[in-house]
Formats: C-alpha cells, sequence, structure tokens
C-alpha cells in the first residue's frame, strides 16, 4: 500500500483544445450529457498510412455516414456516445492522448507529458472520468515511473491515482465512480500484481486482492471479473477468469479452459448490462481470439467463423450481440472488418467493411 500512498495532482494549464476556450467548455458540457444517439468508433490505415485515423459511425447508418475525427488509435468511445478517447502514440514529439467530440467540436487533447505514452482504459458510467495508463518510454525503471491516471473531463485535471504498469482499470456500473484498476511494480512476469479500488481523485484506495496474481479487473452488475494468473516455470502465466465481489470476497474461478504454453489464456473484457454475460480475448503468442462467458454457469466458448480471425471489441447492453473486429489480428486496420455475432455463434453482420480496432456505446 505504500506505493499508493503519495497522491499527486497535475492540473492542466495545458489541457487546451485546439479550437481554444471553447474546446474546454464542450469538453465539460459532453462529459455531462445524457446518452443520445448510439455509436460505433474504429480505426482505419493501410501499411502506407503516416498514422491511423479514427472514425464515429452512428449507429444503424451505412458507411457514408461516418464522420471522420483525426488521428489515433485504440479509440473508447464514451457511455452517452458523445466522446472518443484515442491514443496519439503513433505521433511522437506531440500530446499522448486526444478527445474527440462526435458533434463536431474541437478536439481535446493532453498536454504533452515527457517520456510517457497515454493509452485509454475505461470511462465512468456517467462520461464524466476517463481512466489512462501513463506508460514510460523510458529504457529503465519502466513501471516506477507509469501510471494509472483519471482525467477528470468536467475540470480538465488529470490526477495520478496511482504509480506503478497499470494492468487494467474499470469503473464500477453504478453511479459511484469508483475505479477498480491492476497494478504492477515490474514488468517482470513473476513480480507481483494486485488489485485495488479508488475514489477517480485516488482517494480512499482499498486493496481487494493479496495474493501477487491478479490483474485485468472489469467492473459488473454482479461483481468484479479479473484474471488470476498461475505461474509456469519457464513459461509465461496461465489465466483464468474469477469473479469476487467489490470488496475481494467470495473470489470463485468463473473458467477453467485449457492453457497450452504458448498461450496466456482468457482476459475478460466487458460485460451486459445484467452482469450475465460476458466478453473475453483469449491471447497468446500470435493469438487473440474472440470468446464469451456465461457468468452463472462459467462455460466458455470460442466464436468461429470458418478460418477468419475474430477478436472481441464489446458486447451489446442485452448481452445478445458481440462486437468483433475481424482479420485485422497483425494486420493494419483497414486489413480488417468490424462486424457483429450472436452472443453463442451464428452469422456475421458487417458494420464496417475497412476498419478495426472498434469501441461501442450499445
Amino acid at each position: 500500500m505504500a506505493r499508493l500512498a503519495t497522491l499527486a495532482l497535475v492540473c492542466l494549464p495545458c489541457l487546451c483544445g485546439l479550437g481554444g476556450g471553447a474546446g474546454d467548455a464542450a469538453l465539460a458540457g459532453a462529459a455531462s450529457a445524457a446518452p443520445g444517439q448510439a455509436y460505433l468508433a474504429y480505426v482505419t490505415g493501410s501499411p502506407r498510412s503516416p498514422a491511423p485515423v479514427v472514425w464515429a459511425l452512428p449507429a444503424g447508418a451505412g458507411a457514408g455516414a461516418a464522420m471522420r475525427l483525426g488521428p489515433g488509435s485504440q479509440p473508447l468511445l464514451s457511455p452517452n456516445g458523445q466522446l472518443v478517447a484515442a491514443s496519439l502514440a503513433d505521433l511522437p514529439g506531440g500530446p499522448p492522448l486526444t478527445v474527440y467530440h462526435v458533434n463536431g467540436a474541437p478536439a481535446t487533447q493532453l498536454a504533452s507529458l515527457a517520456g510517457v505514452s497515454a493509452e485509454p482504459l475505461a470511462w465512468s458510467a456517467d462520461s464524466k472520468y476517463l481512466a489512462v495508463a501513463l506508460l514510460s518510454t523510458s529504457v529503465r525503471d519502466i513501471a516506477a515511473r507509469s501510471s494509472l491516471a483519471v482525467l477528470d473531463l468536467e475540470t480538465g485535471a488529470l490526477r495520478t491515482v496511482a504509480h506503478g504498469w497499470a494492468q487494467g482499470a474499470s469503473f464500477a456500473p453504478g453511479g459511484s465512480d469508483r475505479l477498480a484498476y491492476g497494478l504492477a511494480g515490474s514488468l517482470s512476469a513473476e513480480g507481483r500484481v494486485d488489485l485495488y479500488t479508488s475514489a477517480p481523485d485516488g482517494s480512499g484506495v482499498v486493496r481487494i486482492t493479496h495474493d501477487g496474481r491478479s490483474l485485468n479487473p472489469v467492473w459488473g452488475a454482479r461483481g468484479i471479473a479479473f484474471d488470476r494468473e498461475r505461474p509456469r516455470r519457464d513459461y509465461a502465466p496461465a489465466y483464468q477468469i474469477w469473479l469476487a465481489s467489490p470488496s475481494g470476497a467470495h473470489a470463485r474461478q468463473l473458467t477453467h479452459v485449457r492453457v497450452q504454453l504458448l498461450v496466456s489464456g482468457l482476459v475478460p473484457l466487458a460485460f451486459s448490462a445484467a452482469g450475465t454475460r460476458l466478453v473475453a480475448e483469449f491471447e497468446g503468442q500470435d493469438t487473440s481470439a474472440a470468446w464469451t462467458v456465461e457468468v452463472g454457469s462459467g462455460r466458455s466458448r470460442a466464436l468461429r467463423a470458418g478460418e477468419h480471425s475474430l477478436q472481441a471489441a464489446g458486447i451489446s447492453r442485452d448481452g445478445a450481440t458481440v462486437l468483433i473486429d475481424e482479420d485485422s489480428f497483425e494486420n493494419a486496420p483497414s486489413e480488417g472488418r468490424v462486424v457483429t455475432m450472436p452472443f453463442s455463434g451464428g452469422p456475421l453482420r458487417a458494420l464496417v467493411a475497412h476498419g478495426a480496432q472498434a469501441s461501442w456505446n450499445e
């Protein structure tokens, strides 16, 4: 707990919209907006592209209605459908992260932060807060120089929640805005990693696991799903998904999937609104495949579509549909498609003919 005791507040005088003060005002307004139009965010780009491009497409609209937001990768759409956070790691030397507005308002960017890149991890349910992993670009003491931060969309302040290597983050599904996150003190596979919860400003930290092997939390209506890893000599640890209460109590193993030596296993990604269905990704060497998990029974299955590679990107609120990146694994984004598939498997439905890294608020 000592490594979490000091909280750093970074006010961002240069957290500035590209269009001046109007950008900050629009950002605060969008953060408090009620849920509106459902959107899909995704990325395009070819091997010849200078940088990937983020797009937003209204749900149910044809590809011609897609709006070009700007450069970025790993887009993350806010629950209210108004904002898209994206990493600018492909544009070194500038700001590490941007927040786009689907209504066309000027984008708002984090100030250039020396020595780090940024990855958006999770939105709060009210779209007010964004959890961001700040990853050190140093060649030494990488974990110690990295951190987990939360951007307050109403004030423009970025607060450091914890110092260390962030191993997933997820906000509570209700209105508490409490944050669960995994944190490691080193990059070593043998290093300890545990789960914590805190308020979005980093206060009220509670350590909810003590085994040194818990990471990748996803907070749902029935508890927090997370990976518990099993060390393997000379190989990466094997993951199985567990489920626990927000206090860490009543933890039970949810999946019992065979994990061979060159793969890591299932990583939880997203819950349905009721918390009864979970979408996950089976990861490992040259492996990233979409899986679904029935929370009550723990039944887990791979989603398949012939010879196509399928990566999980999200699940609908009712749990009926899985959002998928098809054939983009280890390829340029535009070489893939964004599709959906029924939770139990079935025919694919194409949403975007050339794109990847999908995120939605369906």
